[in-house]
């Protein structure tokens, strides 16, 4: 990196130090059972560290030990630098509060609040709200960056020495930014950015706040194959010249990056530490087997779903999305048929967000597309003649977008969440919570099925599926069937359904999230980044479940959107169909 903006003189080499402890959550005593336990990790500079995790939640519990989330008992010595030795040990010394920083892609942000927001402003960008551009809303209170007028007492108050580290930072700015291709979209309403490019940004802001520790958890969450080893590349020279040192969080089926050295795993054995080499031999090869037999079990049930003669759910033609002079979408043919199997892919910043707005109706341009030329017919009709919240019954979605804006009340069960799926509401209600019906009160025989259902999805995706019994329920027996609604679950599916979706883990409120886009059995299944956040086990639960499991029916239609062909629970075997978006130009394959 050319760019230095700190001379710090650190006496010791070793960053990280836990000295065989367990980790207990805040406020537990020693007797509770703790998070982690007896663990030894020792980490030092000249060394490469990610933690992995088969569970998202205990990888993210990790990380959020070292901002002090959690207790370690016994502490690190403070004789011996506590901790971080290289702060305590350096000179001066530095705090660990302002210097070590982390950046997570693995959650929903703490800031969105508990209710519903309208997620669907992104695509038009026309409110005076709206307008904010990246520039202004990442970086607006960094005045060194010439974001707005400096007052001229402004610049006589600071010392020669801050604004030479305004210039310096003001330089990494610029050098990131360019590297990391943000540059022509600092003046775009951040509204129209898609996930990969405001991600991108968000280690950029993090950058200037200049720790010494970065903690990056899933940062390749979301990015596009060709911006991923540009990222790695950057991070990896960052962490070489210490400027910040780098660590990262990663998903187990995440690619683990070449520079990195060492792991820190989390398994059912606990917290295993050590050279990657090592590690990955004697701890990976079990996920991968169980994955193997996974998909071996998969292509024994599979069958072909090319969905040839069957109705059209969704027919593009010549459709583009236009902002002004930018085209986003540039003349998409695309016809869906019940059965198929889709895969939507493309670099960040291609259109696909863009044309699953399209798909769901959400975006305000969908009413446009008419004519003889071209038109986009949703279920053999034009978007304006069918009622929003008729379509919404129609199509199940997964999104980073509807993830994040999805509400998180107090006193909202699992149970009433899923049920919200049936009419595509944000909102619990009807009696035994499975909504009121688009077309007016249900019937009993309706309310039945709904109910049905509920209890379908949730012995197919529940805890019974993926979690182990001592996670879930230590006080039950999780294989036994319980009354419920009417029917039977297994003991833990049935206290997982009365649980406060807001009280879940992000990657248990995933997982409920798919239930809730699956179990009104829609026409249309629409899955973007639905792996995002989930554990290991709920994903192998969750493509078992969507492949051979009932979880999308032959006569339903799948879009699977995602830059990984691996995540696609169907493979060409199945009839798998490929559509690429490059530059809002769209390749059918």
């Amino acid at each position: 990196m050319s760019v230095r903006l700190r001379q710090v003189r650190y006496q010791s080499s070793t960053v990280i130090r836990i000295p065989g402890s367990n980790i207990y959550r805040l406020g537990d005593s020693n007797f509770a059972s703790p998070v982690f336990s007896n663990v030894t990790w020792t980490a030092k500079d000249g060394e490469s560290w990610a933690v992995i995790g088969a569970g998202s939640n205990q990888k993210t519990a990790l990380l959020r030990t070292l901002l002090g989330h959690f207790r370690i008992t016994p502490p690190p010595a403070p004789s011996e630098g506590g901790l971080f030795p290289f702060l305590a040990q350096a000179d001066p010394p530095r705090d660990p509060h302002t210097n070590v920083a982390l950046v997570s892609f693995a959650h929903r942000p703490r800031t969105s609040g508990t209710g519903f927001y309208d997620y669907t402003a992104r695509y038009g960008a026309v409110r005076e709200e709206d307008r904010i551009t990246l520039r202004e809303s990442m970086f607006g209170d960094h005045d060194y960056l010439n974001l707005r007028p400096n007052k001229p007492e402004d610049q006589v108050s600071k010392s020669s020495e801050e604004l030479a580290v305004e210039e310096r930072k003001k330089a990494l700015f610029e050098e990131m930014v360019e590297r990391l291709g943000l540059s022509q979209l600092l003046d775009l309403p951040l509204v129209a950015l898609s996930n990969g490019q405001t991600r991108r940004a968000r280690i950029v802001k993090a950058l200037l706040a200049r720790p010494e520790l970065l903690i990056l958890d899933e940062p390749l969450t979301g990015l596009d194959v060709s911006n991923r080893p540009k990222l790695l590349d950057i991070l990896h020279n960052l962490h070489v010249a210490r400027n910040p040192r780098v660590l990262l969080g990663l998903r187990l089926q995440d690619p683990v990056p070449e520079w990195i050295t060492h792991l820190a795993l989390i398994s059912e054995k606990g917290v295993i530490t050590g050279q990657k080499d090592i590690v990955l031999e004697a701890e990976a090869k079990r996920s991968v087997r169980e994955e193997r037999d996974s998909q071996s079990r998969s292509s024994n049930a599979s069958s072909s779903l090319s969905g040839s003669g069957r109705s059209t759910v969704v027919d593009l033609k010549n459709v583009s999305v236009t902002y002004g002079p930018r085209q986003v979408l540039k003349e998409i043919n695309w016809t869906i048929r019940e059965g198929q199997r889709w895969h939507l892919r493309g670099p960040n910043g291609s259109g696909k967000t863009t044309l699953l707005a399209l798909l769901t109706g959400d975006h305000p341009q969908s009413y446009t597309q008419l004519g003889t030329s071209r038109h986009l017919r949703l279920f053999s009709r034009p978007r304006s003649r069918i009622p929003t919240p008729h379509l919404r019954s129609l199509i199940g979605v997964v999104s980073p977008e509807l993830a994040n804006a999805y509400p998180r009340r107090a006193g909202v069960s699992v149970w009433e969440v899923v049920g919200t799926g049936f009419d595509g509401a944000f909102v619990p209600g009807g009696l035994d919570g499975v909504g009121h019906g688009i077309d007016g009160p249900l019937s009993d025989e309706q309310r039945r099925w709904r109910v049905q259902r509920v209890r379908e999805v949730m012995s197919g995706l529940g805890p019974s599926s993926w979690a182990p019994k001592q996670l879930h329920d230590p006080t039950a027996d999780s294989q036994t069937d319980v009354d419920t609604h009417g029917g039977k679950l297994k003991a833990s599916d049935v206290t997982f359904a009365e649980r406060d979706f807001a009280d879940l883990a992000a990657g248990e409120q995933a997982i409920v999230l798919l239930m809730r886009a699956l179990v009104g059995r829609p026409r249309l299944v629409l899955l973007d980044e639905v792996w995002s956040g989930m554990d290991d086990s709920m994903v192998r639960a969750a493509r078992a479940y969507l492949r051979d499991g009932g979880g999308v029916d032959d006569d339903q239609a799948a879009v699977v959107i995602s830059h990984w062909e691996e995540e696609v629970p169907w493979n060409t075997g199945d009839g798998l169909r490929r559509i690429s978006l490059e530059d809002g130009v769209a390749t059918c394959s």
